[in-house]
């Protein structure tokens, strides 16, 4: 587990409860198992400021709260489409089939019950950070990919508009030198 725990150590995640005493636990667990960069909230208004300023990796969510409670945090955050689809673990001392549900539709990735164990804990973070970075590598891929088109189309455009004669393309090296010329003289 530690090897899993230390690749994802980067991570960005914010403890958001309104015991004291468990967002101490929960941070100083984490910490313990390696991961360093944990942020803390008090109630779900104080996350979504934090959730906007830091833009944290995963969420760790009490539901019962002051303010704004779990469910609305977790609504306020899913209605934004500017902001990535950040894994929500919800940690709750509520058990009932109604509250999982209702969680899991407002916008909550996974549910655990307090108290908490911290090893399965540390192994749900690093499943859903892994999901998370992986879906944020494939969207700057998808985007790269994209404006690699632009450019592609770019390079035809031009060559449609030059006249450029390019019936014959045996010797290619002259071909790009030529197109190169072109898109530097331009």
């Amino acid at each position: 587990m530690a090897g899993n725990v230390t690749k994802f150590s980067c991570a960005r995640i914010l403890v958001v409860d309104d015991s004291l005493f468990d967002r101490r636990l929960i941070s100083i667990a984490l910490k313990k198992v390696g991961f360093s960069r944990i942020v803390t909230a008090d109630d779900g208004a104080e996350a979504v400021q934090k959730t906007y300023n830091l833009c944290p990796d995963l969420v760790i969510l009490d539901l019962n709260m002051p303010n704004l409670d779990g469910f609305g945090y977790c609504e306020t955050i899913r209605k934004d489409a500017s902001l990535p689809k950040i894994p929500i673990i919800v940690q709750t001392a509520l058990e009932d089939r109604q509250s999982r549900l209702r969680a899991l539709s407002c916008g909550a990735d996974d549910f655990l019950t307090k108290p908490l164990d911290m090893a399965e804990l540390s192994l749900r973070i690093c499943v859903h950070v892994e999901r998370y970075f992986m879906l944020r590598d494939m969207e700057n891929m998808c985007n790269y990919l994209k404006m690699e088109v632009k450019i592609v189309q770019g390079v035809c455009s031009e060559i449609e508009k030059s006249k450029f004669p390019i019936n014959n393309l045996e010797n290619h090296y002259e071909v790009l030198e030529q197109l190169a010329y072109l898109s530097v003289v331009q």
